[in-house]
């Protein structure tokens, strides 16, 4: 709730800076108050939840850290890696050995598991999760819904292989041929697959029962691709794997029509050098404008 809280701040700051800039003595206010509150909670985090190489979970009401390197049991929680990416208080550094953990201590070939390793012995002051049973659900499954965040802060760290990666290891299609395992659709997200800690690893659980399909398409299209909407225009900012020569993306909004095309010709992961709407220079740093309803433009960004 801190990461998400610090979250909600930047996005309603993104607003108030905007009110701000046009002269709103209420939003100049909320501008100060609230970069003041950001700066408090990113510091905090710092101090009471970084953990050497991932962030903890919390602490008890006893003061026992939850999600550490320090405990035998749920070291690490998967939620808590990318949100503080998300919401931006912390550094590349971090954020890349944050996303190493989850890679190597959460990862595996259907998706990253919730927290590792699973409870085993109950704990009522940790809570209800050391009363699931190991590997299902709570307690060190592959909880789809999750699974989303860590695509989206590797994207934002620039690691567009990375999170090419996670995407591609909870992808329903991929296991199209896997049927003895899944046991489920392979055209729908589950809620979640069992995990490495219970007999029938990689069996999904629950189809339908989850609000992945949304994440999914926000980490793919909005974060890998890029391509996603500010207050003042389009952003088209892609974070994908080197590998690719580009792409082409569709994108309607506000009555217009706007035709993207990617070039990596440098093949890099992420990086826009240069933007041309209707073969107009447009700088690199700045979102396509607004267009007018019923318009159709062509946008060609050429990363390196």
């Amino acid at each position: 709730m801190t990461f998400l809280h610090a979250w909600a701040i930047r996005a309603f700051l993104e607003v108030a800076e905007h009110r701000s800039a046009a002269g709103d003595p209420r939003a100049e206010a909320d501008v100060v108050k609230y970069r003041a509150e950001l700066a408090r909670i990113t510091e905090v985090a710092d101090a009471e939840l970084w953990d050497g190489d991932w962030w903890v979970r919390g602490y008890t009401r006893d003061g026992v850290k939850v999600g550490s390197a320090e405990n035998t049991q749920g070291k690490i929680f998967l939620e808590h890696q990318a949100w503080p990416v998300i919401a931006g208080i912390t550094s590349q550094e971090r954020g890349e050995r944050s996303m190493d953990s989850v890679r190597e201590l959460l990862g595996s070939e259907y998706g990253n598991h919730l927290n590792w390793p699973a409870f085993t012995e109950v704990d009522d002051t940790v809570g209800f999760v050391t009363r699931v049973y190991p590997g299902i659900k709570e307690n060190a499954a592959i909880f789809s819904h999750p699974n989303a965040w860590p695509i989206i802060a590797e994207a934002m760290l620039g690691r567009g292989d990375e999170a090419v990666e996670f995407y591609d290891a909870i992808l329903p299609y991929n296991q199209n041929d896997n049927i003895e395992v899944r046991g489920a659709e392979p055209y729908a997200y589950v809620q979640f697959l069992y995990g490495r800690d219970h007999e029938w690893f990689g069996k999904a659980q629950n189809p339908w029962l989850t609000g992945t399909a949304g994440w999914m398409y926000t980490a793919a299209t909005k974060y890998v691709l890029g391509v996603r909407l500010a207050l003042d225009g389009l952003v088209v900012d892609p974070s994908i794997p080197k590998a690719w020569d580009g792409f082409e993306v569709r994108r309607e909004w506000r009555g217009a029509v706007y035709e993207i095309e990617v070039r990596n010709p440098d093949h890099v992961s992420k990086g826009v050098v240069s933007v041309t709407v209707d073969g107009v220079d447009h700088p690199a740093d700045r979102p396509v404008p607004v267009q007018p309803e019923g318009a159709e433009v062509k946008v060609v960004v050429t990363l390196g």
